[in-house]
This record gives C-alpha cells, sequence and structure tokens, in this order.
C-alpha cells in the first residue's frame, strides 16, 4: 500500500478531481451525440460544421487534462493514487481524441455512403459514454457503489465486444461487396478508428476497475 492510500485512511479525502471527470464524461456523451448527428446528414458542410463541435470538444477536453494535472501537482492527499488520478483523466481525454479522429476520417475521405455498421458503432460509442457518467458520479463513493461501478464497467466491456463482432462482419462483407476499391480502402480507414474508438473507452473501465478494487 502506497503511502498516500494508508493517509488517505485517516485524512478528508480531496473530491475537487471528480467535477473535472464528470466533465470529461459530458463531454465525451456530446462529441459521440454529435458524431451520430454527422453520420446522418449528407450534406458535407453540415457535416463540417458537427466536425468543429466534436473538434471544441476535444479541445476543451484537452484544457481540462492540463487543469487536472495542474491540480494534482499542488494536491497532497488525493481520492485515490496519485497515478491512478492522472491515468483516468489522461484516458479520458484519449477517448476525445479518438472520436474527434473519428470525426476527420468522415471528413478527409468523403465517402461516398454511411453505412449502417458505422452509425451503430457510433451509437454504441455514445451508450458507452452515457454509462461513464453514471459511472464517475458513483466514484466519490467507491466502497458505497461497488457493485454498480463494476456491473457498468461490464457493459461498456460487453458493448466493446459487440462491436469487435460488427467490424469484422463488416469487413468481412465490404471485401466481398464492394467492388469499388477507393471507397473500399475508405470505409475501411473509417471502420478502423470507429473500432478503436471502442478500445480506447474500455480502457478507461479497466482503469476504473483497477481503482475500485484498490479502493474498496
Amino acid at each position: 500500500m502506497s503511502l498516500n492510500s494508508f493517509l488517505q485512511f485517516f485524512v478528508t479525502k480531496e473530491t475537487k478531481f471528480f467535477p473535472i471527470y464528470t466533465k470529461q464524461a459530458e463531454l465525451l456523451v456530446h462529441a459521440t451525440k454529435t458524431l451520430i448527428e454527422m453520420l446522418k446528414v449528407d450534406n458535407y458542410e453540415e457535416r463540417k460544421l458537427l466536425g468543429r463541435q466534436i473538434k471544441k470538444d476535444e479541445t476543451d477536453g484537452d484544457e481540462l487534462f492540463r487543469n487536472l494535472y495542474k491540480m494534482l501537482n499542488i494536491t497532497f492527499i488525493t481520492p485515490f493514487d496519485r497515478e491512478d488520478v492522472n491515468e483516468l483523466a489522461a484516458n479520458m481525454d484519449d477517448c476525445l481524441d479518438i472520436i474527434d479522429d473519428c470525426s476527420k476520417n468522415i471528413l478527409m475521405y468523403k465517402p461516398k455512403r454511411i453505412d449502417s455498421q458505422i452509425l451503430e458503432t457510433a451509437q454504441y460509442l455514445n451508450e458507452c459514454a452515457i454509462y461513464l457518467i453514471d459511472i464517475i458520479k458513483m466514484l466519490e463513493h467507491i466502497s458505497l457503489n461497488h457493485n454498480d461501478i463494476i456491473e457498468k464497467c461490464d457493459k461498456i466491456k460487453h458493448i466493446e465486444h459487440t462491436i469487435d463482432a460488427i467490424y469484422s462482419d463488416y469487413i468481412s462483407n465490404l471485401f466481398n461487396d464492394e467492388p469499388d476499391y477507393i471507397e473500399l480502402i475508405k470505409n475501411k480507414n473509417i471502420a478502423e478508428t470507429f473500432e478503436g474508438a471502442s478500445d480506447v473507452i474500455k480502457n478507461v473501465a479497466d482503469t476504473i476497475r483497477t481503482i475500485v478494487i484498490k479502493n474498496s
């Protein structure tokens, strides 16, 4: 057990990090919701406007992460291990980064169509983001919410497996059915980024699971 963990038994825990985590999760919900809207519109200029909203979410997330890091450097007693405080914020920031990458790929490749599997994946990503808000709200009282936190982390993991299956089927069908080689490459690269986003969000759930195990 680290010195910080030991001291937490005797000192009131610092809770100022949780509003930052909550705001990161809220930005992720907004970014994934905007990504869904982006996939549903056909007009490129509308997509660009939505892409700018996602970019703003990503930029705001970077600022939140910098603020948390500065706060961490001047805080003696943290709600859990310092490394975990930082890792959770960093992983949340990575989620916003890769959602921005998904948006950029849609704008860069300009696919002739948005296949239903891509939209379905985006909807699952939004569902994961909503779970993260619920989890973060429970983190302040880990011992009381241990089972509920783990249950929602498991739901995120299950969604990640579902997205993996969607991705595998989609890529297989794409190579079998897409006659246009250029469109095949475009959609393949887009799908890879969306699938990668599910892995990044699962990393957040894994980090939270570790925090819960250490602090329950």
